[in-house]
């Protein structure tokens, strides 16, 4: 076999693997033939080179846009859904707050109406005790009215032998 000194040596190497490695390096080889054959000067060679790559480049960016758009939609859909969920969270604490203060509010209301009751049960016996028909007295400051005196605290044990 004679081989042409003048002609560019092309060495083709294929590795045991897959058809798609064969493939790409003969859509390559095929590419830069065809530039280096076509019927064209240098300058119409650079300008389409420059046009396609202007083309690629025009698309990469529009699906690059196109993919941010399809993201900002997503994640500010997301993001408004997560904010609904946080401030109906947030509105239901109020709530719950809002229902604990009034809960105790009415407890602490209905205690000081009951201590008031107490106050003015004891002073009626305190009075009907003392024989002034539920007058408090004001002598020695013991008696005055509101006040409540502990003077003695006895605990009994009870037996079963009175049951």
């Amino acid at each position: 076999m004679a081989y042409d000194d003048d002609l560019p040596a092309l060495v083709i190497e294929t590795r045991g693997g897959s058809d798609v490695g064969t493939f790409l390096l003969g859509a390559l080889v095929g590419a830069a033939a065809a530039l280096l054959l076509a019927p064209r000067s240098g300058s119409e060679t650079q300008a389409e080179i420059a046009g396609a790559a202007r083309r690629l480049a025009g698309d990469v960016q529009g699906r690059v846009s196109g993919a941010r758009e399809r993201v900002g939609e997503r994640v500010g859909g997301t993001l408004e859904s997560v904010r609904g969920g946080v401030e109906s969270r947030v509105a239901q604490a109020r709530a719950a707050l809002d229902a604990g203060r009034g809960a105790a509010r009415d407890a602490r209301e209905e205690l000081q109406r009951r201590v008031d009751d107490a106050k003015r049960s004891y002073r009626a016996g305190l009075g009907i005790v003392r024989g002034d028909g539920g007058a408090a007295e004001d002598g020695d400051g013991a008696g005055k009215a509101g006040d409540v005196v502990v003077t003695e605290v006895v605990v009994e044990e009870t037996t079963d032998e009175l049951a």
